[in-house]
């Protein structure tokens, strides 16, 4: 069995490795996964069990259609959605305490873009820093990136380009090293791009070689003294530089499409995508140049992720495929440590807290099992609503997002 002095000693290698890349303690989940990304947090005393009448706080209904994500910043809960009927691309901002609508801003009316059925026209979530909230839609074939402050007044917007996906549009904002950083993987010509967060000016672009749609965002990374953004797509793993853009390094994969953002175990980044071919590397990410040859240090296929964004813990890389295989890797050797069936269909990433992985399917049943070598279920939390979109973690609660309504999960004292 796996043991509570194990779990302790996970528990504190998860989050040593964690403070390297200076996630604070109760700092908001302000951005898709995370302050860093990377669906971590080393915050406590999360609920494992809820249901109709237990640990639900709040419930709110939501307007409209969106696949993006809940967002957490100054006691408040940022959103995006689409109104269908009337073509409305819409911002919306809750209080954190009550639920309660604070504001709507429709941002503009567009055409509804072609898509993929599991995709909406407000997949992109939102990210916010203590003064400014960021979001992007797609206005019929042009990017466009917006901020606003607080209260709900637009500060600036952005047309970043043409975009063209018939799969739909999906570009999550990040916020890292002072700047707001997005990727535009699309058929038409990609980019990856740096943007002034005060002035909505760039600061750089990188046009990418191999343009071809993907979903994948920018994971910032501190490898050894190096800070790098690492992103999946346009066939390949590649390596930025924060402040120039300028690649440092780069892996070409036989998976050209990517929604799955790579993660970072044991000092290994691990990269997975099924479109068209099943990949699960680990590669050293300490290279220069084209290093798909000399820096890849395993690879494996079986169970390989699309939708679904991995987590990290120590050593241990969890993922879950589309269809429900959830599984555990060793990341500085590939091995399979275990796989599970956890329901029929996945479209939210894993995340972590307080030494467990909460894994939400599509029918809106959450399971909750240790984050270890061997699998240990805790609970199977039901809502009783599709969902789609990646829980945020907050001190001591859950903002998750139903296809229908926004719930506060907290622990009832």
């Amino acid at each position: 069995m796996y043991n509570k002095l194990a779990l302790i000693k996970l528990s504190v290698v998860g989050l040593m490795g964690f403070c390297i890349v200076g996630f604070g303690i109760g700092s908001d989940w302000n951005q898709f996964r995370g302050p860093n990304g990377n669906g971590f947090s080393s915050i406590k005393k999360i609920p494992l069990k809820w249901g109709k009448n237990n640990n639900i706080v709040w419930k709110i209904e939501v307007p409209g259609t969106g696949y993006s994500s809940p967002v957490i910043s100054n006691d408040k809960v940022f959103l995006t959605t689409c109104l269908e009927d009337s073509k409305d691309r819409v911002l919306l901002c809750y209080d954190l305490a009550t639920g309660k609508e604070n504001w709507r801003r429709v941002v503009f009316q567009s055409p509804l873009e072609t898509r993929h059925q599991n995709s909406s026209c407000a997949n992109s979530t939102p990210a916010a820093d203590k003064d400014r909230v960021y979001s992007s839609f797609l206005s019929k074939d042009r990017y466009v990136l917006l901020s606003h402050d607080h209260f709900g007044k637009e500060i600036w917007r952005k047309d970043l380009g043409k975009y063209v996906n018939k799969h739909g549009f999906c570009s999550s904002p990040i916020l890292t090293s002072g700047m707001v950083v997005v990727a535009g993987d699309n058929d038409e010509a990609g980019f990856v791009a740096a943007i002034n967060p005060e002035t909505g000016l760039e600061v750089w672009r990188h046009n990418r070689e191999n343009p071809v749609r993907s979903f994948s965002v920018v994971v910032p990374a501190r490898i050894g003294d190096q800070d790098q953004l690492l992103l999946a797509g346009c066939r390949s793993l590649t390596s930025f530089e924060p402040q120039s853009g300028k690649p440092i390094w780069k892996v070409n994969t036989p998976t050209e499409k990517f929604v799955a953002a790579p993660v970072i175990s044991e000092g290994i980044a691990v990269v997975s995508g099924s479109s068209p071919a099943n990949t699960i590397w680990g590669v050293d990410p300490t290279g220069k140049g084209d290093v798909t040859g000399s820096k890849v240090l395993w690879k494996e296929n079986q169970n390989a992720l699309y939708t679904c964004s991995p987590v990290a813990v120590g050593p241990w890389v969890f993922g879950v495929t589309d269809n429900g295989i959830g599984w555990c890797i060793e990341a500085k050797t590939g091995k399979k440590q275990w796989t599970e069936r956890l329901g029929k269909a996945h479209h939210a990433s894993l995340i972590y807290a307080d030494g467990h992985i909460f894994a939400l399917d599509e029918e809106g049943i959450c399971y909750v099992y240790i984050a270890g070598p061997k699998f240990q279920l805790i609970a199977k939390n039901k809502i009783s609503e599709p969902c789609h979109a990646t829980p945020a973690i907050g001190s001591n609660y859950l903002i998750l997002r139903s296809d229908k309504s926004l719930f506060r999960i907290e622990a009832k004292q």
